[in-house]
């Protein structure tokens, strides 16, 4: 190649040696710079083919040379260097995608926190991550690129936008424990969620808080095991409370068989425990109703129980009246929640209603008193300035205060009934003892008299005589048969034992039987019976015999308080029956005895102007009911009585039919001894 190479062949070598030192560094560089060296001398430099050095060619090898070491160094470095050029490049795409997977597992981390986490920036708080978990908590669409505001509508009047304005504005963090997030279910429905929050403020390269970062962790179950804890701990505080008061009333309630007293005190027991009021109504032996306590705890409630005594169960007023409901309904009226548009609603007028929110109700419960299936009365249970609320659970321990009330009421009733019933004993052993001796004394008298007849006159005794002592004895032997007969009936009407033996008869016929009976016993007294009957020909399905009955006691009570004027009989059609009306002019009854006329053994009148056991009535009245009739009287006092029998005639017809007059001219006419 000689020819084709300018005088200096150094370029050509040159170009070898920066080859070889680029690619393989010193060794190969040394080599060729020194093959390069040999060839230039040999077949470059004049003399060609000689290898003998001069001055010149010395020259231009070593320079040669020496710029060859120069270039191969600067090759090997320029190796170094794009060899450290590379390692770096290296490493740094290494760091690169390790920075990645680091930023993609701790995004990963993040989203599968179990823990919400948010990341918002600047002051409008616009949210630049929010892991799943968050987002499951806010029950919210994604909220990356959104305001908090807009993205949550229930934080700010909730306070959390101000709560991060401030932690942005002064860079100071937030810690919160079991704070309250509303959380909207799938189902549309909302619940609270309690979380333990941070927020935490973040700093630019400045240090400057450029956002807010906030971790959230759920501790709803643990606050709902807490509560649940504290509702269990209040619970058996309450029932601790409660078995107390139980024990308690029922001392209250045995101490003392005076019902208002007993009920008064117990009352007062359960405030404040079980309620901040308790109001008591009892039922009145007149079909009324009475506020008997209204119970508190506050002295200075002391007016305000006053005006609440005045409102109590109104049977014809607001149904809706909680112990009225509860009378009315025989049922528990239970109350959670009192507004005040209910406590008008439930209240009987205005004053009432301004009295009811004077007391402030919250909660309520109205229990009936039951006794034998009979509400004698209404406990109602008022919670007020405590705030608290009845539930469900209270409504058991109402009831079981209630029935332990009603068997107080009932052991007191029974007592006094009981009393009563000594009483009646006593006084009818007293009164029976009399009635006996009664008929029995003219009869021994008469017999003694008549013995006496008999050793004076050893001969025949004249028959008049006789006669009057008989007549005189079976009166006394008949009256003994009466009462006698009386005390018979009542024992079986005790017993459940009464029979009837119902047939076809025709009324009239009978009255007028007992009329004419009991006429000459009415003219001893100065009395006149006075039948008015009309021309009815009323016939039914009675028993005879106690239809009779009750004739005969009506018309004897009649005769016995008639006081010796006119008694007036009077029999007339009734619906499908008859009525039967006795009325005297005698003594009359007064009106705190009429409600009890028709008792056993009761009595209007003294025994001692006036004789009887005090059954007469109470055997009619029974035996009337027995026919399903029913009997009433009515009286003035010193202006007689009236006691009216309604029948039914028990065939299914009309049964008042006009008959032409009998032949007997007791119908409509005028009879000897006055009755007509």
């Amino acid at each position: 190649m000689a020819p084709f190479l300018p005088a200096t062949p150094f370029l050509f070598f040159f170009g070898a040696v920066m080859v070889a030192g680029w690619w393989g560094g010193w060794g190969p560089a040394m080599a060729t710079t020194l093959l390069s060296t040999v060839v230039a001398d040999f077949y470059f430099l004049k003399p060609l083919l000689d290898q003998s050095p001069g001055a010149g060619r010395a020259v231009s090898l070593a320079a040669f040379a020496v710029l060859s070491l120069l270039m191969t160094k600067l090759n090997v470095m320029l190796r170094k260097a794009n060899a450290e050029r590379a390692r770096l490049l290296e490493r740094e795409r290494a760091a690169r995608s390790e920075a990645e997977a680091g930023r993609a597992r701790l995004h990963t981390l993040f989203q599968d926190a179990p823990a919400g986490i948010i990341l918002m920036r600047g002051p409008r708080h616009v949210y630049s991550f929010s892991n799943t978990m968050n987002d499951t908590l806010m029950g919210t669409d994604p909220l990356e690129g959104r305001e908090a505001r807009e993205a949550v509508p229930w934080a700010e009047e909730r306070g959390f936008i101000a709560l991060l304005d401030e932690v942005y504005r002064t860079g100071v963090p937030y810690a919160g424990n079991a704070v309250a997030f509303p959380r909207e279910l799938p189902t549309g429905e909302r619940q609270e969620t309690y979380l333990n929050i941070v927020y935490q403020p973040t700093r630019n390269e400045q240090g400057e808080v450029d956002g807010v970062v906030g971790f959230g962790f759920d501790v709803t179950d643990l606050v709902r095991a807490r509560q649940r804890a504290e509702a269990l701990t209040h619970e058996l505080q309450q029932a601790e409370a409660r078995d107390w008061l139980l024990a308690e009333s029922g001392a209250v309630l045995t101490s003392s068989l005076d019902d208002e007293t007993t009920l008064r005190n117990m009352a007062k027991l359960v405030v404040p425990t079980f309620a901040d009021w308790c109001l008591v109504d009892m039922a009145e032996p007149g079909g009324t109703f009475r506020r008997l306590e209204a119970a508190h705890f506050r002295p200075e409630d002391d007016a305000l129980a006053e005006d609440v005594l005045r409102f109590g169960m109104r049977p014809s007023g607001n149904p809706g009246h909680p112990p009225t409901g509860a009378l009315l309904k025989a049922e528990t009226v239970h109350i959670e929640r009192l507004t005040r548009e209910r406590i008008h609603a439930l209240t009987h007028n205005a004053e009432h209603a301004r009295v009811m929110e004077a007391m402030g109700p919250v909660s309520l419960i109205s229990v009936p008193v039951i006794a034998r299936g009979q509400v004698l009365g209404v406990l109602s249970f008022i919670h007020s300035y405590s705030g608290r609320h009845y539930s469900t659970s209270d409504l058991a321990f109402a009831r079981e205060l209630a029935h332990r009330a009603a068997l107080s009421l009932e052991n007191a009733r029974l007592y006094a009934e009981a009393r009563e019933a000594i009483r009646l004993r006593d006084e009818f052993m007293s009164i029976a003892s009399h009635e006996l001796k009664t008929p029995l004394t003219p009869l021994s008298l008469k017999l003694q008299a008549l013995a006496r007849e008999l050793a004076r006159n050893p001969g025949p005794v004249p028959r008049d005589l006789v006669e009057r002592y008989v007549v005189v004895g079976a009166r006394q032997v008949q009256k003994l048969a009466e009462l006698v007969g009386d005390l018979l009936d009542v024992s079986r009407i005790s017993a459940g034992r009464l029979s009837l033996e119902m047939e076809e008869l025709e009324l009239g016929s009978l009255v007028r039987d007992v009329v004419t009976r009991y006429e000459p016993q009415a003219a001893r007294t100065g009395s006149s019976l006075l039948l008015e009957a009309g021309d009815f020909y009323i016939v039914g399905r009675w028993d005879r015999l106690r239809l009779e009955q009750v004739i005969t006691n009506l018309v004897d009570n009649a005769v016995k308080y008639g006081d010796g004027k006119p008694i007036h009989v009077r029999l007339a059609p009734h619906d499908d029956g008859a009525r039967l009306t006795v009325r005297d002019e005698g003594i009359g009854i007064a009106p705190q005895h009429l409600p009890r006329l028709f008792g056993r053994f009761e009595r209007a009148v003294s025994e001692r102007n006036y004789g009887g056991l005090g059954l007469g009535l109470y055997i009619t009245r029974t035996l009337v009911e027995a026919m399903g009739g029913r009997v009433h009287v009515e009286s003035t006092l010193g202006r007689g009585s009236t006691f009216t029998v309604e029948l039914p005639g028990n065939l299914g017809a009309e049964q008042a039919l006009r008959a032409p007059l009998g032949d007997s001219g007791l119908e409509g006419h005028a009879r000897p001894g006055g009755t007509s």
